[in-house]
């Protein structure tokens, strides 16, 4: 069986008053709002992972804070119209696998192959794909579904994701109908 994971599409990287906006992210609103409602329409569980952080937390010697739980920078942005039937997954670093029960949610719904879309490409889309490919997922990117914070970051996260994971790189034309 097959899942849809949205990864961190959040109003504080989509949106330009984000507190950690991804220039141009706008580009790929439309093809993965499509690509969520093909997979609700062929039955495919759709998985939105959420950046999730405590006001103190540690990542934020690196990044802006951004994603503080419960605020409004940690929403799934509107224009996917997340569904109280959508799974959702917190995560405090860049895999949704770590520390957090996605795979065990995904074991319990029989899911072998992912699709994965979403921000940013060579960050928490690039750490979400290698942690699903080390725990045996057949592994599928959208690309342009996916941005990153410049062309060469997006360009290296799939390049990566490609030749060292071993995932399909394809175009939401070809997600499956």
């Amino acid at each position: 069986m097959e899942a849809l994971v949205v990864v961190d599409m959040q109003k504080d990287f989509c949106y330009r008053n984000g507190a950690l906006y991804i220039t141009g992210v706008e580009r790929i609103f439309d093809a993965t709002a499509e690509v969520v409602r093909r997979a609700r329409e062929k039955g495919l569980p759709v998985i939105f992972t959420q950046d999730w952080h405590r006001k103190d937390d540690v990542e934020f010697r690196i990044w802006p804070q951004h994603c503080v739980m419960n605020t409004k920078g940690a929403e799934v942005i509107d224009e996917l119209d997340p569904s109280e039937n959508d799974y959702y997954i917190k995560k405090r670093r860049y895999s949704a696998f770590f520390g957090t029960d996605l795979d065990l949610l995904l074991r319990e719904l029989g899911i072998k192959k992912l699709f994965i879309c979403g921000v940013a490409t060579n960050i928490c889309v690039l750490h979400t794909a290698g942690d699903a490919v080390l725990r045996g997922y057949d592994v599928t990117v959208i690309k342009d579904c996916t941005a990153a914070l410049s062309d060469y970051e997006y360009e290296y996260g799939l390049r990566h994701m490609e030749n060292i994971f071993r995932a399909k790189i394809i175009t939401s034309n070809e997600f499956p109908r």
